[in-house]
């Protein structure tokens, strides 16, 4: 984790802004990793500011797609003889459509911004549309992430640790990557902040630049249980939004330690990894030729449904005009 976050004090348009008032983006590895917490815990802070409503979840880089596309094809439309378009030009609109969306985000100019997403998709193009920004990637023990997500959203094992592991992927290729503007960008550990919250908080806020000692850590430790997938409160069985006290019962960073050898193993093979680059312990001796061969065989099946799926959803989109035409679609 940088010290400090020394970076220009710019908006997202690459504009001169006030000291401080650069925004806060907070990047989760996948639901369930725990940026509705890490956004809960900054907004104590008094230069912090949440978005504009009804937006949670801002997801602009997860959709990003279109965006890309459009400087291409607004660059593309330009007539060649007004001369060459050069990648400050270039830098600068993607950088203009960055502080439109985060100006759209803001509530008060006059305090940090702080949004989130939980997700990793498109990372690397981050500082491209918001090169004034600190971002905040949060990341999780991909079992305890697995399990969550199997708890939550009915993911099957195969689906969540796949997930898990491409986004760490993602991840490590934008770490890799990154040459300009690693002062600008903070890893955290979401065990880090249930195991030491006082002395991790304290890490990103220095690295946001914010004052730790205008930072209420008693509000921090006294910050409800929301949207947990096993910790619901009295007289609730699933999963809800609505504040919890923390109890006794609280304890997400042991959601995965009952699984037995076998789902050890098949995450080990799926995603150890990533878990190990990302600091979570995990070693496997050895395995078998049997072994090898089960798990190749399940990558196989795996593979298998999913070339299946692809082939099914294109032969549907294919074919709706035809069945709306016939009746059988609306």
């Amino acid at each position: 984790m940088a010290d400090r976050y020394d970076a220009p004090r710019r908006m997202g348009d690459g504009t001169n802004a006030g000291r401080g008032t650069d925004p806060i983006f907070i990047h989760g590895i996948l639901p369930r990793s725990g940026t509705n917490y890490l956004w809960d815990l900054l907004l104590l802070h008094p230069d912090c500011a949440a978005p504009v409503e009804p937006v949670h979840e801002d997801l602009f880089l997860d959709r990003s797609d279109r965006l890309m596309g459009f400087v291409d094809d607004v660059i593309g439309a330009w007539d060649p003889k007004w001369g060459d378009v050069t990648d400050d030009v270039r830098a600068r609109l993607y950088a203009a459509l960055g502080g439109g969306l985060v100006r759209f985000l803001q509530t008060d100019p006059e305090r940090r911004l702080v949004s989130k997403s939980p997700s990793v998709r498109h990372l690397g193009r981050f500082f491209t549309l918001f090169p004034g920004a600190h971002l905040l990637l949060l990341v999780r023990d991909g079992r305890a992430v697995t399990r969550s997500a199997m708890d939550t959203f009915g993911w099957s094992f195969e689906r969540a640790a796949r997930a898990w592991a491409s986004a760490a992927d993602e991840i490590e290729r934008f770490r890799r990557g990154d040459t300009d503007t690693s002062m600008r960008w903070t890893l955290v550990r979401y065990e880090d902040l249930v195991d030491d919250l006082d002395a991790t908080m304290t890490g990103v806020l220095r690295a946001l630049d914010l004052d730790p000692d205008a930072y209420d850590l008693e509000a921090a430790h006294a910050l409800p249980v929301r949207g947990s997938s096993f910790f619901f409160g009295d007289g609730r069985s699933s999963v809800h939004w609505e504040p919890v006290p923390p109890g006794p019962g609280f304890a997400p960073a042991d959601r995965w330690r009952d699984w037995d050898r076998v789902a050890l193993d098949r995450f080990e093979w799926l995603a150890g990894k990533q878990l190990r680059d990302l600091g979570y312990p995990m070693h496997r001796s050895g395995r078998s030729a049997g072994e090898r061969a089960r798990h190749l065989g399940r990558d196989l099946a795996w593979a298998t449904r999913e070339a299946l799926g692809t082939v099914r959803a294109g032969v549907a989109s294919a074919s709706r005009p035809l069945r709306r035409r016939l009746g059988s679609v609306r």
